[in-house]
């Protein structure tokens, strides 16, 4: 049986007539065939110029055969150079270099482009995710691939028995769950000096059988890029690192499920495969049933089932409501249902930004999350989650939160930082500690000279709140709520003003 090796490359396009070069991280497979993510074409190929017609049959899912020079866009797609580098000799340690670390001789070679293709599942979510967001040219690029081969093609049936074999890999993976560990192994920013980065996080979201989002804050140039699972068996390729929406850049990272990429893409070839998925035991973490989107004046939020003193209540933050009076439509794991708001921050400029709202009466106990009872510690691990704008597809039909691992990255009075993502959308959704415990609920991310950090947030300590809900609870007098309302050095911190520094100058 033929060994199958997968490692990383570096891919670079150019067209030396316009001076224009792309690099980004791609997969290589057998030191032979190289797959990357279709953005890499994205300074060439304009719906406006040349490569009209790639855009429109990738947009149809229509194979593009760059083998077939009687077409002008194989003539397009070959005029420009590719290269190829990647770590494909070892060379001895020196002394200077301490034990355990690897070293490698990069080799660049040149390639030649076999197909581009767009998988059609991956094309209409990544739409449905994207919408309104960039140029719809650079999605159709994003949610393409191209394969291309460093040795020179000598008949398209050993091509496709190649394939198979790497089928004979992926057959009995299992399914991608959130919550899984990932590696990813990239080259940042296209540089050859970060070539084989590694960035170990988990899976946020699992969007159907084709794509699946990371907790992983992964920059440009990192499109293309193999996602290993726990096993170090290829799971998926990166798609996006992030996006342009209403003039801000929003960091999501998404990855296309390879084994679905395999199977779509053989079935374009016309040699259909089976692909075997085995079964596994569910999380024990069961987050989803704990939380709610909460729909109020056209915009979402996230709320959190929490049970105190035996009375269940939804946490969630007071700019999330909307009008204070409203009933809010709510939609948890399996129901929807209307809540009524029973204390929210009368003062929006004054934190803390929250508020209580009813819950079901029949909500069962095991849907509702305990209230930590300690505080928050520096580079504990959290868990933020919620229903960021660009995954929840349909409010009626669809349930799909996400779940971003990180860690404490701040304590501070009345706040807590964390580097874990959060997205609008999120707002008053719960940061959990290791246990599954609230640890904070999540209120917005951080924005500087007009550029949004999604991995660096701030969250309500439920530790500062906890005394509160609790005689709340016991005694439904709604006064005691007031004490939701912070200090003056509490605010001070969340309005980011200076503290206070003693000059020795």
């Amino acid at each position: 049986m033929m060994l199958l090796k997968i490692r990383h490359a570096l891919l670079e396009v150019t067209n030396q007539g316009a001076k224009q070069s792309a690099k980004q991280s791609a997969v290589i497979i057998n030191n032979e065939i190289i797959i990357s993510s279709g953005s890499i074409l994205q300074p060439f190929i304009r719906a406006a110029g040349e490569g009209e017609q790639i855009l429109r049959d990738l947009q149809q899912c229509k194979l593009v055969d760059a083998q077939d020079e009687t077409s002008k866009e194989c003539q397009l797609l070959r005029s420009y150079n590719y290269l190829v580098t990647f770590d494909r000799q070892h060379r001895p340690l020196t002394e200077q270099q301490h034990s355990g670390q690897s070293a490698h001789i990069l080799t660049r070679y040149a390639a030649q482009p076999l197909y581009v293709f767009s998988a059609e599942e991956v094309s209409r979510n990544l739409h449905r995710i994207l919408i309104n967001a960039d140029a719809d040219e650079q999605n159709v690029l994003r949610s393409s691939f191209v394969v291309l081969t460093i040795r020179a093609l000598k008949e398209r049936e050993s091509f496709k028995r190649f394939l198979q074999h790497i089928a004979s890999y992926l057959r009995y993976l299992q399914p991608i769950h959130t919550l899984d560990d990932v590696l990813v192994m990239c080259s940042p920013f296209g540089l050859e000096n970060f070539y084989k980065t590694i960035s170990i996080g988990k899976v946020a979201n699992v969007m159907g059988a084709s794509l699946f989002g990371l907790s992983n804050a992964l920059p440009l140039g990192c499109e293309g890029a193999a996602v290993f699972n726990n096993r170090l068996r290829l799971i998926g390729i990166i798609i996006c690192t992030s996006f342009q929406r209403v003039q801000e850049n929003v960091n999501l990272t998404l990855a296309a499920n390879f084994g679905y990429l395999l199977r779509d893409f053989m079935e374009q070839l016309g040699t259909p495969i089976t692909m075997i998925s085995s079964t596994r035991e569910p999380s024990n973490f069961a987050w989803e049933r704990s939380i709610a989107v909460i729909e109020s004046g056209g915009q979402q939020g996230t709320g959190t089932f929490i049970k105190v003193h035996n009375r269940r209540f939804i946490l969630t933050c007071g700019h999330v409501i909307g009008q204070p009076n409203a009933k809010l439509h709510c939609r948890a794991i399996d129901r929807e249902f209307e809540a009524e708001v029973i204390w929210h921050n009368p003062d929006e400029d004054r934190p803390y930004d929250l508020a209580l709202l009813t819950a079901p009466s029949d909500v069962p106990v095991r849907h509702c999350v305990r209230l930590a009872r300690n505080r928050a510690c520096l580079g504990q691990t959290v868990y933020n989650a919620g229903f960021p704008y660009y995954v929840n597809f349909n409010f009626k039909y669809d349930f799909n939160p996400s779940i971003f691992q990180g860690r404490i990255i701040k304590c501070d009075q009345g706040a807590i930082m964390s580097d874990g993502s959060v997205q609008a959308g999120q707002s008053g959704g719960p940061m959990f500690d290791q246990h599954g415990n609230i640890l904070g609920v999540c209120v917005s991310n951080i924005k500087y000279e007009d550029v949004v950090y999604p991995n660096i947030n701030t969250a309500i300590p439920i530790y500062d709140i906890r005394q509160t809900l609790v005689e709340f609870a016991k005694t439904s007098d709604i006064n005691v709520l007031s004490n939701l309302l912070a200090s003056q050095d509490v605010r001070r911190v969340w309005s980011l003003q200076l503290p206070p520094i003693q000059s020795k100058l």
